[in-house]
């Protein structure tokens, strides 16, 4: 997928947004809307346009709910995916600029986790560490599942996470880890947040938040757990390089010991079974964790400082995959053992120190 402009900078506020046009957003509700032998998929510049009158606030609430009502039950298109993000790339964002654009886009799910531990912080650090600088970006009570999210552990660790994409990218540059918020970098979006709650069900939104790619960086690791949007999804996919969904716990990309995980390429060739029991790690370890995010950091931490646990093994396995998936290590296996080394020899936590200075600035 060719990436679509990013722009510098954009409007959102209230005084920005002209009143709505009902009649203009009409037709978009009803070509998803109609019955099961009359409705259609929009094409991928009537899913861009569409996506961007909602974003303007040119588009009523009711008309907003239908819409995103009718797209949930029809499901979404390769093409409707790519036109939503494409608007959002085009106008709703203020993008982060690194120096160096070779870097990994980690997509976790931005309405977070609700029964295993958020440990995407601690996989980041050790990329960091290994040499693959990595973005982590979200929101705040995200629904449906509202659960602990990387910007919550962070903040626990002690690391920034409310900086302007500026910002962010100058943290980017310097410690080769950064967090931004869809609330500094893209608040247009962080806006549909109360609307988004009145239907208590995952839409089309759930799934184009994490393909916005702020940085438009080289790689991108997408977390999802439904098979029936794969296909759509790896195909809409913003690595300007190469780009994965790993199919991890909840939904995220943390993979875990003992259990297969489908890896997905672009390309509908490219689907991998993981088996971690052929990387040394067959054992079966959920690493659970409840609603309060300073147990996730405490489990992150501790897997930085390598204990022995569940979730050092859970963040090396699913820092390592992640090493071999985009050429930072020959093979998964050597990036496990990269990634293992990392942790055992302390430069993980030297990257965690790194990171929380940043913090002070």
């Amino acid at each position: 997928m060719a990436l679509a402009p990013v722009a510098a900078a954009v409007s959102t506020g209230p005084a920005a947004r002209a009143p709505f046009d009902r009649e203009g957003f009409r037709p978009y509700v009803q070509a998803l809307g109609r019955g099961e032998t009359l409705r259609r998929d929009l094409t991928q510049a009537e899913a861009r346009d569409a996506m961007d009158r909602i974003l303007s606030g040119r588009v009523s609430p009711a008309q907003q709910g239908a819409f995103l009502m009718t797209q949930r039950v029809k499901g979404e298109s390769q093409a409707e995916i790519q036109g939503f993000v494409e608007a959002v790339r085009r106008r709703w964002l203020t993008p982060l600029a690194p120096r160096s654009a070779e870097i990994l886009d980690l997509a976790v799910p931005y309405d977070g986790k609700a029964r295993t531990a958020q440990l995407a912080p601690a996989v980041a650090v050790v990329l960091a560490a290994c040499g693959l600088p990595v973005l982590l970006h979200g929101d705040a009570g995200v629904p449906t599942k509202n659960g602990v999210t990387p910007a919550q552990v962070l903040d626990q660790m002690g690391i920034a996470t409310r900086l302007a994409p500026r910002a962010a990218a100058h943290m980017l540059d310097a410690v080769g880890l950064a967090y931004c918020g869809a609330q500094a970098f893209m608040p247009a979006w962080h806006a549909l947040l109360p609307l988004r709650w009145e239907f208590g069900l995952r839409t089309v939104l759930n799934t184009v938040e994490k393909l916005i790619n702020p940085a438009t960086a080289a790689f991108q690791a997408s977390g999802f757990y439904h098979t029936k949007y794969i296909h759509a999804m790896r195909a809409a996919q913003t690595g300007r390089q190469a780009s994965w969904i790993i199919q991890g716990e909840e939904g995220s990309v943390e993979l875990r010991a003992g259990r297969k995980t489908r890896l997905f390429g672009p390309q509908p060739e490219a689907m991998h079974i993981l088996d971690p029991g052929a990387l040394g790690l067959a054992a079966n370890e959920t690493v659970a964790a409840g609603a309060d995010p300073r147990q996730h950091a405490a489990l992150n931490v501790q897997a930085l400082h390598n204990a022995d646990a569940p979730a050092r093994r859970q963040v090396a396995l699913s820092a390592g995959v992640l090493l071999g998936l985009f050429g930072a290590a020959a093979s998964w296996e050597a990036g496990v053992a990269a990634a293992a080394a990392c942790l055992a020899s302390g430069q993980a936590r030297a990257a965690l120190r790194d990171a929380r200075k940043y913090a002070d600035h």
